[in-house]
């Protein structure tokens, strides 16, 4: 029996791309990561446990100041700021987003004796804990003053420098990995990055709640909690400083080619190695012009382009429901500290969702994990705006409102798992069609793409939230009075506004959060339709259409190292034989 598929069935694109073990078949034409079927030198994933858990690690450091940037501190000011200014800060996030443009510095530049990704790793890590330990009390009196500008800027260096790790992370991926198992390096950077913006967003709110801390945790009655924004920020310094050390001390990284087929190396890496070592100043500068020369190259690519297209649309139908839905909830006056512990209630459900989904992602074509995530994260988010119109106003106990909070963690839930799934299996498409000659560029030149259809947006759709959002004054017979209200509805039960205090009744004429996911949600469908055809041809591409003719690399073109790499496989298997 036959699964139909656009334009095919199922077995059609296996055979064209996959093989029958779920390993990229397609990727026979080329010589790097893409030769993926795993053969008896290649290591199992269990073998290569030490590798897997390195990753898990960096990946994780990285989440913490991410989950406080976009998590934590937007969850934190919300009651302070409006749409608009919460759009502001979301402007922190945006150098992730633009990491493209020192990839190849990152890839090109480096110290041989420190090693090519722990060059950068290394100093990276040790500024972002210099920098957690030193402005810690200055972060925590902006927040209390609530100086967006400032907290904005300060949040866009340490953003900045999680980009620049994230880089290089990336890049060590594609090479501390086999290629048998490179597709695992999606899942660790899932479950790394969800562990630590879980740790910095769930965790830290909860700690920081004096009534979570009171009544949860049973300890002594105090106005405060735990521990302070400045006292988390100060212990991840710490926390950052320890694991950095640990790396440059304990783990030795391999600057030299890997070897694909034996005694088959990447000749353009090979050639750079070499003439590295004979003139490392001259040769460095032409790398990294080289790098640059050959990424404007891949933008070009009509491949790339058409994943652009993608990337940067296919989140339109749930960004508005998704990232504002924690927001409009503490509007309605639902407490904090039951979110928080909602949350920290899900966390190993969630982890162990994204293991779930990241397998099963990882061991078949990315198509039908992508497509059956889009599709079944629309259902989630229409879910999500259901259950934030229907949660009662003001509910602060799991206990008194369990089936509102039941709702909540249901769909909550579900939406992390569909996430992690259309997540697992783009992070597995990407280390497919990434070309290892490019270091990490390549990798972080699609995953940048990506990162810019969830941060782009944000802004201007909090803007129209806001714009969206229109009050009215009432006098008590029903009549309009022209006084102004707030539009948040936590400011208007306070009645400290001119309509209230003039006898006034404020009540919101529209809100600007149903309206503008409702419109997106319709968005979504449609693209949805669009995406059914678009993204199966796009994921039946061949590897030659994601591949330039190298620069530096004496001319040879990716064509060649194909016809080389297949020539060198024929011969092995003769020898075999």
């Amino acid at each position: 029996m036959h699964l139909a598929g656009p334009g095919g069935n199922l077995d059609d694109l296996c055979r064209l791309q996959y093989d029958a073990d779920g390993e990229p078949a397609a990727a026979h034409d080329h010589l790097h990561v893409h030769t993926q079927r795993r053969r008896a030198d290649q290591p199992s994933a269990g073998q290569e446990l030490g590798s897997l858990v390195l990753l898990v690690l960096l990946y994780m450091v990285q989440g913490v100041p991410l989950g406080l940037s976009t998590g934590a501190l937007p969850f934190m000011l919300s009651s302070k700021l409006s749409y608009t200014q919460m759009g502001i800060f979301a402007l922190s996030s945006y150098p992730y987003s633009l990491k493209l443009l020192w990839s190849p510095i990152v890839d090109s530049l480096y110290s041989r004796w420190l090693g090519r990704r722990k060059s950068w790793i290394v100093p990276i890590q040790l500024i972002t804990a210099y920098l957690l330990i030193t402005c810690a009390d200055w972060i925590q009196s902006l927040y209390d003053q609530a100086d967006v500008g400032t907290l904005t800027w300060l949040f866009g260096v340490v953003v900045f420098l999680m980009a620049t790790q994230d880089i290089a992370v990336d890049g060590w991926a594609l090479t501390l990995l086999s290629p048998a198992n490179v597709s695992y390096a999606s899942t660790c950077q899932t479950v790394g990055q969800t562990t630590g913006i879980f740790t910095s967003f769930t965790v830290f709110l909860a700690l920081q709640d004096p009534a979570f801390c009171n009544s949860v945790l049973g300890s002594q009655p105090s106005d405060v909690g735990l521990v302070s924004l400045a006292g988390y920020m100060r212990f991840w310094g710490w926390g950052f400083a320890a694991v950095t050390v640990i790396i440059a001390l304990a783990v030795k990284e391999n600057n030299g080619p890997r070897v694909t087929l034996k005694g088959a190396a990447e000749f353009r890496g090979a050639a750079v190695s070499e003439k590295r070592s004979n003139n490392e100043g001259s040769v460095a500068v032409s790398e990294l012009r080289d790098a640059y020369v050959q990424l404007w190259r891949v933008i070009r690519l009509p491949a790339v382009w058409r994943l652009t297209a993608l990337l940067l649309s296919y989140r339109l139908g749930v960004l508005a429901a998704e990232g504002a839905a924690s927001l409009k909830l503490i509007d309605k006056g639902v407490a904090k500290e039951a979110l928080a512990f909602l949350v920290l209630f899900q966390f190993p459900l969630e982890l162990l969702s994204a293991v779930i989904a990241g397998r099963w992602a990882a061991s078949h074509s990315p198509y039908w994990p992508f497509i059956t995530g889009y599709w079944l994260r629309l259902v989630t988010a229409t879910a999500t705006v259901a259950v934030t119109v229907a949660f009662p106003a003001g509910a602060s106990s799991l206990a008194d409102h369990s089936r509102a909070f039941g709702a909540l963690a249901a769909v909550s839930l579900a939406t992390s798992f569909v996430s992690y799934l259309g997540f697992t299996a783009q992070g597995s498409f990407f280390n497919t069609v990434s070309d290892p000659d490019m270091g990490g560029t390549y990798l972080t030149l699609l995953n940048t793409i990506a990162n810019m259809g969830f941060m782009l947006p944000r802004t201007p759709l909090f803007w129209l939230m806001d714009a969206l959002t229109v009050t009215r004054c009432t006098a008590p017979d029903g009549r309009a009075l022209p006084y102004s209200c707030p539009k948040k509805m936590t400011d208007m039960a306070r009645r400290d506004s001119v309509c209230a205090t003039l006898g006034g009744e404020c009540s919101l004429a529209s809100d600007g959060y149903y309206i503008v996911s409702v419109a997106s949600l319709v968005v979504g469908v449609g693209l949805g339709v669009l995406y059914v055809r678009f993204v199966w041809r796009l994921m039946r591409e061949p590897l030659v259409s994601w591949r330039v003719r190298s620069v530096g690399g004496g001319g040879r073109s990716t064509e060649a190292a194909a016809e080389s790499a297949s020539r060198t496989e024929k011969e092995l298997r003769n020898d075999e034989e």
